[in-house]
């Protein structure tokens, strides 16, 4: 918690956390319902992976953009303003998307809500950093990420359902996800109102370049990128994997995005608990070891049960990177939380808006089942990465 946080009420931390849950709650419902729907999506982009997968990239360059503009503005002005207009916009682009019949439209619409979260799920992070003691960081960064994985569960199962009922009523998810948008960002509209937060970044010239600098930065930007080029690159195809290569219906295709969210659910969950007796760069190499089974594991199957079987375990073993990761980049800066999250993440959205887009063109030429292997490669390379500072976490400790 930072010293500014210590001079809010109770109820108006308690408020601002209730805001940034339901930011990144709403931003799961956003990210997750266009893989979930993704093979009815797929007619208005002609049936191409590749023309699909630019629906994820420009979703992600919103996203990257944002991302940075708003953690540096929310440093200076305050966190809940970017949130509130990070909501308005998700709801915007949710709500255009349940009536796109056009492929350029799909693109822009899909281009809106990437901004809005950009806007909303990094700043999200940090208002929860601002308002939670240090000690307690990851574990709570941990258990907030558990209410974005419970809306990345619900929306595909949203779209499971519709399905289920009728497979044009796949647009109703889109309309529901941006009515609750709306009722978040009147949470955030109430957080603000209450006239408490209290900005404390440091506006000096260099502060950019300065935190450019910083080698772990860059190191934990580095690992954000793989850990989210792997994560989503697989969310984002897992329908059309359990689709084409086990033969399934489109509602348990479907459902394999919400089984993949309800694993990472759980593992985050787990991870709250994890974090009071392992340090954060072990509990990052267990998770990623066990995820890197797990996938290769989806990939070498031809069995539709043991497939469905490896998918939720696969998002508990990625479970715990993203928050974990992010928790340890909110530490190195506490003034500029805002800014080092928002660079970070935006790390996170250039994995985001490469990977899953590569994987669709991939797909095109040598089948979406060999094309996944990249995801087994990205999670390699992040322990590779993170080995090495969990070796030098240790040495440091046993000197202290």
């Amino acid at each position: 918690m930072t010293e500014a946080a210590y001079q809010t009420s109770h109820g108006y931390r308690r408020l601002a956390a209730a805001a940034a849950v339901a930011g990144l709650f709403t931003y799961a419902l956003a990210v997750t319902i266009t893989p979930a729907a993704i093979n009815q999506i797929s007619p208005i982009c002609h049936n191409s992976d590749a023309l699909v997968g630019w629906l994820f990239r420009v979703s992600m360059a919103g996203f990257f953009v944002c991302v940075l503009l708003g953690g540096r503005y929310s440093d200076k002005h305050g966190k809940l303003p970017v949130l509130l207009v990070g909501c308005v916009l998700m709801a915007l682009g949710s709500f255009g998307f349940a009536r796109v019949t056009t492929y350029p439209m799909a693109l822009a619409m899909a281009l809106i809500m990437g901004a809005g979260g950009g806007f909303a799920e990094a700043i999200a992070m940090g208002v929860i950093a601002d308002v939670t003691s240090a000690d307690r960081r990851t574990s709570t960064m941990n258990y907030a990420q558990v209410f974005f994985a419970a809306g990345a569960v619900f929306g595909p199962l949203g779209v499971t359902w519709l399905l289920a009922a009728n497979t044009d009523y796949w647009r109703w998810a889109f309309t529901g996800t941006a009515v609750i948008c709306v009722l978040a960002a009147l949470t955030a509209f109430t957080a603000i109102a209450k006239r408490e937060e209290k900005p404390v970044g440091q506006a000096h010239a260099g502060e950019w370049k300065a935190l450019l600098k910083d080698r772990l930065v860059l190191t934990l930007s580095l690992g954000i990128l793989l850990y989210v080029a792997a994560e989503c690159g697989q969310a984002s195809w897992l329908a059309k994997y359990f689709k084409n290569d086990f033969g399934t219906t489109d509602p348990v295709a479907a459902a394999t995005v919400a089984l993949f969210w309800g694993g990472i659910g759980l593992g985050r969950l787990f991870a709250t608990w994890t974090s009071k007796h392992l340090s954060d760069y072990a509990i990052i190499c267990i998770a990623h070891g066990f995820a890197l089974v797990c996938q290769v594991a989806l990939l070498v199957t031809h069995s539709p049960i043991l497939a469905l079987i490896a998918v939720p375990l696969l998002g508990f073993g990625l479970a715990p990177g993203w928050p974990t990761i992010v928790s340890r980049a909110s530490a190195l800066h506490p003034k500029q939380s805002g800014t080092v999250v928002g660079i970070v993440v935006s790390a996170g959205a250039l994995g985001a808006a490469i990977f899953p887009a590569a994987i669709g063109q991939a797909a095109d030429y040598i089948g979406i089942r060999h094309a996944l292997w990249i995801c087994v490669a990205l999670i390699a390379a992040n322990l590779c990465i993170f080995i090495p500072l969990l070796r030098q976490h240790r040495a440091l400790s046993t000197t202290q």
